[in-house]
């Protein structure tokens, strides 16, 4: 077995193809083969790499090779090539593949590579910053839910944790205050933030109740989702408190950058929720 780095597969189990399968052979005299060795999982297990599974030596050489690829103890849909990239949804989860062989005038045969490790982030930990939920205003939205899904955005592999940055919420002091405010109560913060959207003023990165349940005109003309728009707002306003300033349109056709003011216009950009690659940086 080979090592890599943070986390390996490495082979192991071989049991018959089960009966009556789509893949069960017409007929079958001698048994299934005998893996020998070599059903690993190679790569590094982060978000974004691609792993691979070797096929494996067995007592007779194959004609045929099936594979598919389990999210714990789940099929990952589609995921049936010798090769996988690793998506979001794989993070903090264990992984494995499973080779199926066959060969003319025996059963299927197949072997299982199983995981010691869990995927990873595309790079380490390189800020931890803290915050807390707060509120202001008459607020209709469940606080809950706000405070469950902010987690979930600063969690994402696909967000500013792509840049290394770890949100830690506290109850108590913090770096910065995460609010949901009341469209009325935007301007109190400052004589830059208005009724219609959301802003960064100082320490507070705060989100417009409005733009919070409905989203914006340009967003549900364009038929994104509402849980998108929650990652874009999220992600927008604590941009700025990482030290992003606005962008504009890299091209026609082109994603939007995350700190493109997309609710008021794209000018020929995508929507988009997420920091692109060259955004990927803090102070």
């Amino acid at each position: 077995m080979r090592a890599f780095l943070p986390g390996v597969l490495a082979a192991a189990l071989l049991v018959p193809f089960p009966s009556g399968a789509a893949m069960a052979p017409v007929v079958a005299e001698r048994g299934g083969l005998q893996l020998r060795s070599g059903v690993e999982v190679e790569g590094v297990l982060r978000y974004g790499r691609t792993v691979k599974v070797t096929r494996g030596t067995w007592n007779r050489t194959p004609d045929r090779y099936r594979f598919q690829w389990f999210r714990g103890a789940t099929e990952i849909a589609g995921a049936t090539g010798q090769t996988y990239r690793l998506g979001v949804a794989d993070v903090g989860q264990r992984i494995k593949a499973r080779v199926y062989v066959k060969k003319r005038g025996y059963d299927w045969s197949q072997a299982t590579a199983r995981g010691d490790g869990t995927v990873g982030y595309r790079i380490p930990p390189r800020r931890t910053v803290t915050y807390r939920i707060e509120s202001r205003g008459r607020i209709t939205a469940s606080m809950r839910v706000f405070a469950r899904l902010a987690a979930q955005t600063y969690a994402d592999p696909r967000g500013w944790r792509n840049a290394g940055v770890v949100f830690k919420r506290v109850r108590g002091a913090s770096d910065f205050s995460l609010v949901l405010a009341e469209a009325s109560w935007l301007p109190r913060f400052s004589s830059t933030c208005s009724v219609q959207w959301s802003c960064r003023a100082g320490r507070y990165v705060v989100i417009n109740q409005a733009r919070w349940l409905y989203a914006s005109p340009s967003w549900n003309g364009a038929g994104k989702t509402l849980r998108d728009y929650r990652n874009l707002v999220v992600n927008h306003e604590t941009g700025h408190w990482l030290g992003h300033g606005h962008l504009g349109c890299p091209g026609p056709g082109r994603l939007a950058p995350v700190m493109m003011q997309q609710s008021k216009g794209l000018d020929g950009c995508r929507h988009n929720p997420w920091p692109l690659p060259s955004e990927l940086w803090f102070r």
